[in-house]
């Protein structure tokens, strides 16, 4: 028996010793992670993180404040955050005219609901005036380290300043002036395109999507009521489409994550206390990390395709999933299986107003007839006619209407 042992004891260590190696990063999640910087400085971030200040505080400061605040749980996750009080926030506007864009009925509404422009536009003057300063700026960087307690910049204060302005350009064609009512449109969407450009983080870009599609939505319910004329509107841009920065924030959240539960005394319970070299024979972060990276440079790679290019591909990136070694990572094995979103979804998004937009330039600008028309997808297509709407068929489903055109 003490011969057994004095075999045993050192080849387990031995063994345990061995199931402590973790790999190296790779060269992907190098790359991905070198692209992050929370220590540079970004004016319009910290503008926009303080944009609900009162009108005797100043949203850059505020926004600054804000985020010191928030930086103190990237070191301490039990940190108690001082918010910006809600009852300083100036106010967000209410009511029927700032229902949500996707859903039924709401666009077509906007036209009929009897709001007041002039009230809402003294009443909420700062809110507008804001955001109009926000989308004025010329550069954009998140300074917030992307961790599972970060704060999201209130993006909702610019969609409803926003929407003020449709409002108030449907009202001009209330009026009886649509001609001014879509160059006002046509203004407001070229400028939140520049601004969608500058946004590096998935949310706000999302939002500034939404936004245009509304936009478009609206310019088309008044075309199709009166012949006035309207422009091509362009394709999105390379540089409009581009997950670059998408793919690193989203993959920092990732890799901080994993990072975090490295040897983590509770690792398997909460209250326990495990020692470290145990967690790590089952639970490898680098490794774990490394087989996430290529699905996030994926993710770059599908955004900047053509509509029709992305149709092919999309089955493909679905049956490429992220994996691990079971023997050496197999906790590792089973937080990929569980953590992995679909993102290719959020692609689509963008590929689908691609559609939209080649839909309403061939409504609107063309004036083609439907079984004339071509789906940036599948080519020659005729459009289906849903609930006022026209709609392009697409590889995956269209949960927010960008493939449909108000009509």
């Amino acid at each position: 028996m003490k011969k057994l042992l004095a075999i045993l004891i050192p080849l387990f260590a031995v063994v345990v010793l061995i199931a402590q190696v973790d790999d190296d990063l790779s060269e992907e999640s190098i790359r991905l992670i070198d692209r992050l910087d929370s220590e540079g400085t970004s004016e319009s971030f910290l503008y926009l993180y303080g944009i609900f200040a009162s009108e005797a505080d100043d949203p850059l400061k505020v926004g600054s404040q804000l985020l010191e605040e928030y930086r103190k749980l990237d070191v301490d996750a039990s940190y108690t955050v001082t918010d910006y009080p809600d009852a300083e926030k100036i106010p967000l506007p209410t009511g029927d005219a700032f229902c949500n864009a996707s859903e039924r009925g709401c666009l077509a509404s906007l036209f009929s609901l009897p709001f007041d422009i002039e009230n809402l536009l003294s009443e909420h003057r700062l809110l507008v005036a804001r955001s109009n300063k926000f989308i004025e700026f010329d550069e954009y960087t998140t300074l917030s380290k992307p961790t599972i307690h970060e704060l999201f910049p209130p993006y909702q204060y610019i969609a409803a300043a926003e929407r003020i302005k449709i409002l108030e350009a449907i009202s001009v064609y209330s009026g009886g002036n649509a001609t001014e009512a879509i160059d006002a449109l046509s203004l407001q969407f070229s400028q939140l395109r520049r601004a969608m450009v500058l946004q590096d983080n998935l949310i706000g870009k999302l939002v500034f999507l939404m936004k245009l599609s509304e936009i478009i939505d609206v310019m088309s319910i008044i075309l199709t009521n009166d012949e006035a004329v309207v422009k091509r509107i362009p394709a999105l841009s390379p540089s409009e489409k581009s997950f670059s920065m998408i793919a690193s924030r989203e993959f920092g959240m990732s890799y901080y994550t994993f990072k975090s539960l490295d040897k983590h005394p509770e690792f398997f319970e909460s209250g326990s206390k495990v020692p470290g070299w145990i967690t790590r024979m089952f639970y490898k972060p680098n490794m774990t990390i490394n087989s996430v990276a290529p699905t996030y440079l994926n993710l770059e790679r599908l955004a900047l395709l053509s509509p029709a290019d992305f149709a092919k591909q999309i089955d493909l990136s679905h049956s490429n999933s992220p994996s691990t070694s079971k023997l050496r990572n197999y906790v590792g094995s089973i937080l990929i299986a569980v953590s992995s979103p679909q993102y290719a979804e959020y692609v689509a998004r963008f590929q689908d107003f691609e559609a939209k937009l080649a839909l309403f330039n061939q409504v609107h600008h063309f004036k083609l007839e439907l079984d004339r028309m071509e789906n940036p997808y599948y080519g020659n297509e005729t459009p289906r006619e849903v609930e006022g709407s026209l709609c392009f068929s697409g590889p995956l489903d269209d949960k927010k209407s960008l493939r449909c055109l108000k009509v």
